[in-house]
Order: structure tokens, then C-alpha cells, then sequence
């Protein structure tokens, strides 16, 4: 189990699913009596996240828990329904918040759970483990700009599309902490890759990095995984530049003709070192097997589309 403090109210919890440590982080926020767990990561982190969570808030006086998703993707909020039912038997209130899109799925997860086996095959879904249906009492749709009270801390919804239609970013506010999901990048050890699988909306994702920008967080963080060593701003022009750079890539390789995902990739590797070495330390694990590969992918896709040309198969 692996717990650090990010600022004065905002913890860090690795939930290493399959015992994998640094795939996947979550973050705690906690207020007066009131608590938000910014995702809930895979099924398959349930227990080591149950057991991070119980040792945070054994000594608090915490009541009320919520849990705020950034995206309904697995390794974000595959846990959630079974949490909060779990939350809930051990005599707390709370509810999940998701963008409006996302509130059917995790009541019913059967189409998302459909969709993954579809997109990720059975091998990366089942490392990441099927999502449990809930009440839809305990689900509610998260609006833009939406203030989650906590008395002393605050944590605030921003619409950050892109990765996802649906995506949420939070600001934790006195803090200044950007909880940012899959909005921003890949990161490992000062090393960025973005963080882009199809259906990937390139247009959508800058406005949402200059939106996260507005908010002038001092500290940057995301999924996959951790604190970003830059302080605010810098680290958002760095993601921004790396987003840029594939686009660039990708970009001038079609313009050569080039429509083979598979071809396409082999001079991403060559043109940015950073992802070989993230990906030797990230992908051998069922989970994010090939990611680096699918998200070059979402953005040859975007830039066909937008031009208009149909993808090689690969």
C-alpha cells in the first residue's frame, strides 16, 4: 500500500491492481467531516484502495464521501459502484459524481463493459476486472464550474473533453492542485507520452489544457501516474508541447502517405526517445499493454479524419 501527501488535503493513493505499483493513482481529498476520492481506479485495485482508504480515515471524523469521477473508462471508475456499496455498509453517505454523459454507464455498466472487451480485448479488460451495477439513487451527473463544498477545502468540476467526451478535471481549492485524469498525458519520471486512444478529439484537448491553464493550479497531477515534477503552468506547456510534437509527427507522416498505424509509430519511436523508455517501464503488464502504440493511433485517426482519408489497416 502506497499513500502520499500531495498538499495540506489532497493524498495520493497507488491502488496497484494485479500488485502493479505506479499504473494507476487516485486521489483523496479531505475537508471538515466530508471527503471527495477523485476515481477509484480498476476492480482489480479494489482491496489495496479499500485498505489505503481505511487507514486515512480511521482516526477522522469523515461521514460523507464522495466519489468524483474524472471519465467512466476501467482503470478510472470500474470500482466506483462497488466502493461506495462498501463505503456505505461501513455506515457512510455518499454518492458518485460523473459527467452527465457517464451516469447511465455506471449504473449499468453492461454497454461500457461490452465496449472494452470490443476496443481492449479480454486479456487488458479482465486484468482491469468487470464493473458492478448500483442504484441510481447514488448516482449523479457533476455540472461545469461545479463547486463540491468540503467546508475548508473545496474541489471545483471543470469539462476538460478530449481524451474523452466526458471528462472531468477537478481544481482543489485552497491548494491549488489540478487532479486532471487522462486530460493531460502519461508521465513517468519526467518522461511524457500522450494519453490519446481513439476516439481522441486533438482540437478539444488543447482547449482543455489552456482551460485547466485558466486556473493557474501550482501543482499538476494525473493518473498515470503521480505528481508532475514542474510547477503548475510549466508542466502544462510541457504536456502541451509533447501533444504538439506527435501531432507534428503524425502530421508530416501523412502528408508522405504514410496511413499505417503500425508504420507511423515506428518513427514516433524514433523522433521521441521519451516513450521507449516509458514504455519499458509501463507496458509489460496485461493492463497497459500497447497503450503508447493506441494512443498514436488516436491521433492518426483525428488527423485522417479531419483530412478526410481513410486509415491503412494494420
Amino acid at each position: 500500500m502506497n499513500i502520499g501527501r500531495v498538499s495540506d488535503h489532497v493524498y495520493l493513493i497507488d491502488t496497484e491492481p494485479l500488485g502493479i505499483p505506479q499504473l494507476i493513482g487516485v486521489y483523496l481529498v479531505v475537508g471538515e467531516g466530508r471527503a471527495v476520492l477523485i476515481d477509484a481506479g480498476a476492480m482489480t485495485g479494489l482491496k489495496n484502495l479499500l485498505k489505503a482508504l481505511r487507514s486515512l480515515l480511521s482516526n477522522s471524523n469523515i461521514k460523507k464521501f464522495s466519489i468524483a469521477l474524472t471519465h467512466i473508462h476501467l482503470d478510472h471508475g470500474g470500482a466506483a459502484a462497488s466502493l461506495l456499496k462498501t463505503l456505505i455498509n461501513e455506515g457512510y453517505e455518499g454518492k458518485i459524481l460523473v459527467h452527465p454523459r457517464g451516469v447511465k454507464h455506471v449504473v449499468n455498466p453492461a454497454k461500457l463493459w461490452f465496449s472494452a472487451l470490443t476496443v481492449l480485448g479480454e486479456e487488458r479488460a479482465d486484468a482491469m476486472g468487470k464493473p458492478e451495477p448500483i442504484d441510481p439513487e447514488y448516482v449523479r451527473g457533476v455540472k461545469d464550474s461545479e463547486i463540491i463544498d468540503l467546508g475548508n477545502v473545496k474541489v471545483k468540476a471543470l469539462y476538460t473533453p478530449g481524451h474523452a467526451p466526458h471528462h472531468v478535471a477537478y481544481i482543489v481549492i485552497p491548494d491549488s492542485v489540478a487532479v486532471t485524469g487522462d486530460a493531460l498525458a502519461i508521465h513517468h519520471e519526467g518522461k511524457l507520452h500522450p494519453v490519446t486512444p481513439p476516439p481522441f478529439r486533438a482540437d478539444l484537448a488543447l482547449k482543455s489544457i489552456e482551460r485547466i491553464k485558466e486556473e493557474r493550479p501550482n501543482v499538476v497531477t494525473v493518473s498515470h501516474y503521480g505528481v508532475l515534477p514542474w510547477k503548475g503552468e510549466e508542466a502544462l506547456e510541457r504536456v502541451k508541447s509533447k501533444m504538439l510534437q506527435w501531432f507534428n509527427i503524425v502530421e508530416n507522416a501523412v502528408r508522405k502517405g504514410l496511413t499505417d498505424p503500425d508504420e507511423v509509430f515506428k518513427i514516433v519511436l524514433k523522433e521521441d526517445p521519451e516513450v521507449v523508455k516509458i514504455m519499458a517501464a509501463r507496458e509489460n503488464n496485461p493492463i497497459f499493454k500497447n497503450s503508447a502504440r493506441t494512443s498514436l493511433r488516436g491521433i492518426l485517426e483525428y488527423v485522417l479524419t479531419t483530412q478526410k482519408r481513410p486509415m491503412k489497416p494494420s
